[in-house]
């Protein structure tokens, strides 16, 4: 039993699911704060997040190996199960099958209770799950990859979040969804740009393998840039509450990110550069949640 946990745990890849959760609690702060909450549908919401977030991640392996473009996947934190043969591809299936029934289930709830326009954001989500990989549309094969990392650990989540808990759509939520979505979709981006010889071969056409990889270091570094002015604009322009400026404290991540990433062309530095690409995902949005929950325990 042990093994088979340990087993699926890696196939899962299931310490990069709190690049979705952390998003979350982002969303559920802001809500709260502004005095929107119901805990039921906070923990659905979460809970169907994490588990579509978990089946893209099954989805995006199963088609990786059946195409043999394994690419770093040996050297990534997940050392996925796959690739020394201790879990299946129709395993994989169904593990995706178990994921997407949760997801759904918790979104046909929301939807009954919150109302339709649940309906468009399990729509979106359902597709990036789907076809990030997969045929017919493989967005990741095509370009899109990275912007579908944005929109879906983004405003696609914070965004959301705060709709399915008071019912509306905010400025607010939008501008600090940049964060989240921006380092997560670095975390891709300083992937993809490690991959490059491997996806050219596969016919991956990523933004590094489109536009070159120190074009997608540049990417890199506006990226991170953007991120921390909207921050910076919105507590200015009293947007945010000041506290979100905690947020600031990641920078020398983005930066240790950014030098890493600039090293392409050794791959001692893959391993560095993906450690720290998610830890900044992860910190940066950790920090703009205690930014939010200071003021709620403050007042």
């Amino acid at each position: 039993m042990k093994q088979w946990l340990i087993t699926w745990f890696k196939a899962a890849r299931a310490p990069f699911l709190v690049v979705s959760f952390l998003p979350c609690l982002l969303g559920g702060a802001l809500a709260y704060l502004r005095g929107n909450f119901n805990t039921l549908h906070f923990i659905l919401a979460a809970l169907g997040i994490v588990m579509a977030h978990s089946a893209a991640d099954f989805v995006d392996d199963y088609f990786d190996f059946k195409k043999g473009n394994l690419g770093n996947k040996v050297q990534q934190f997940h050392d996925s199960p796959l690739i020394d043969g201790k879990v299946t591809l129709n395993q994989v299936l169904i593990a995706t099958a178990i994921c997407l029934a949760v997801a759904l289930a918790c979104g046909v709830y929301l939807l009954a209770v919150v109302g339709l326009p649940v309906v468009v954001l399990v729509l979106i989500g359902l597709f990036i799950v789907f076809f990030y990989t997969s045929p017919p549309v493989r967005l990741n094969y095509r370009g899109l990859g990275e912007t579908a990392l944005f929109l879906a650990f983004g405003p696609m989540i914070v965004v959301g979040m705060l709709y399915v808990l008071s019912g509306q759509f905010s400025l607010e939520a939008l501008v600090i969804s940049l964060v989240p979505g921006i380092f997560t979709m670095n975390v891709g981006v300083v992937s993809n740009t490690f991959d490059v010889p491997d996806d050219i071969k596969s016919g991956k056409r990523t933004l590094p393998v489109r536009f070159g990889q120190v074009n997608a270091v540049r990417l890199l570094a506006a990226g991170s840039l953007v991120a921390y002015l909207a921050i910076l604009l919105g507590v200015i322009f009293g947007l945010l509450p000041a506290w979100t400026l905690l947020v600031l404290l990641s920078a020398p991540l983005a930066l240790d990110t950014i030098r890493h990433a600039s090293r392409f062309g050794d791959e001692s530095h893959y391993t560095p550069a993906m450690g720290r690409a998610i830890a900044l995902s992860s910190a940066a949005s950790l920090l703009l949640t205690v930014g939010y929950v200071i003021p709620i325990v403050a007042g």
